[in-house]
C-alpha cells in the first residue's frame, strides 16, 4: 500500500507514534487507513508532523499547535513544491513564511527558525526505496505511478519523470502524467519533448485544460505569441489564461482585447 507507516514516520522525524497519532486524531493530517486500520501518511503529512515537532519545542501549545497546522494545511497547494514554506515559534505564537509572504496568523510578527527544505533531504531517501519496492514488485497502477511521481517532485524532483514516465507505459493515454512529465521538461529547455507529451496529453483528453494551459506557456517560452494566444483563448475557464491574453495582446498592441481579457480574469477571481 502506499504512503509511509506511523513507524516509519517516527524514525524519519525521530518523534513518538502515540504523538503521531494524537496529530492523526485531530484531523490536521490525512492519513489513510489499510484494512488492518493501520495509518499510512503521505508527505504532506510529514511536513506537518515536522512543523509540530518543531514547535512543540518552542514551548507552543498543543491547542495552539492544532489550531494553526490546520491554518497551514490549507496553505500547501498540489501544484508546487512544499519546500517553499518556513515556520517557527515566536513567544508562544506560529509565524509562516510563503515565498514573499510573511504572516503570523495572529499578531504578525516576523521570525523564522527552520525551512522544510531541509525535509527534503530526509525524505528523498524513504523516496527512492519506495520506487525501487514499486519497481520489484511490479503491483503498481499507473495511477500509483502518477502519484508517487507527485509525492518524488516535492521531495526528489530528480527521480519523478520516472515514476512519470512508467505511469506512460502502463497506460499510454494517461494525460496527466503526460502533462506533469511535460511540464518538468519544460522547465529544463526541453520543448520540443515536453511539447509532445502536451499533444500526448490533449489527444487522450482534449478537454484537458491544463494541458492546454501550459502549452501556452511553453509557446511563449519560445516566442510563438500567436500560437500561445491561441492555446489559451482554448483554456479560457481558467482565470490565469485570461490574464496571460492580456498581457500578451497588450504586448501585440491590442489594448482593447488586453482590457476585455483583465476584466474577465478580475471577474473569474473576484465573481461578487
Amino acid at each position: 500500500m502506499k504512503g509511509y507507516s506511523t513507524r516509519d514516520v517516527a524514525e524519519l522525524l525521530d518523534i513518538s507514534r502515540k504523538v503521531i497519532r494524537e496529530f492523526a486524531r485531530t484531523g490536521i493530517l490525512d492519513p489513510v487507513r489499510t484494512r488492518g486500520n493501520h495509518y499510512r501518511f503521505n508527505f504532506q503529512d510529514i511536513i506537518v508532523l515536522r512543523t509540530a515537532k518543531e514547535l512543540m519545542a518552542t514551548g507552543i501549545r498543543r491547542s495552539q499547535i492544532n489550531k494553526t497546522l490546520f491554518q497551514l494545511k490549507t496553505q500547501l497547494p498540489s501544484n508546487r513544491s512544499l519546500t517553499s514554506f518556513r515556520v517557527s515559534g515566536d513567544g508562544g505564537a506560529v509565524v509562516i513564511h510563503e515565498d514573499d509572504r510573511v504572516y503570523n496568523p495572529e499578531s504578525g510578527q516576523i521570525h523564522f527558525n527552520f525551512a522544510v527544505a531541509e525535509l527534503a533531504g530526509s525524505v528523498a531517501p524513504l523516496a527512492r526505496q519506495a520506487v525501487e519496492a514499486a519497481a520489484i514488485s511490479n503491483q503498481l497502477s499507473a495511477d500509483d505511478w502518477f502519484d508517487l511521481g507527485v509525492d518524488l517532485e516535492a521531495v526528489s524532483p530528480e527521480d519523478a519523470p520516472v515514476a512519470y514516465l512508467r505511469a506512460i507505459e502502463l497506460a499510454p493515454n494517461h494525460s496527466d502524467a503526460h502533462v506533469n512529465i511535460g511540464r518538468l521538461l519544460q522547465e529544463a529547455g526541453k520543448y520540443k519533448e515536453a511539447e509532445i507529451h502536451y499533444r500526448h496529453a490533449l489527444e487522450a483528453e482534449p478537454e484537458n485544460l491544463l494541458a492546454t494551459f501550459n502549452l501556452g506557456t511553453l509557446f511563449e517560452d519560445i516566442g510563438r505569441i500567436e500560437d500561445a494566444i491561441k492555446a489559451y483563448k482554448s483554456a479560457a475557464n481558467l482565470a490565469d489564461a485570461h490574464f496571460n491574453l492580456s498581457r500578451l495582446y497588450e504586448l501585440v498592441g491590442e489594448h482593447s482585447q488586453a482590457l476585455e481579457h483583465l476584466k474577465t480574469y478580475r471577474r473569474l477571481i473576484d465573481p461578487h
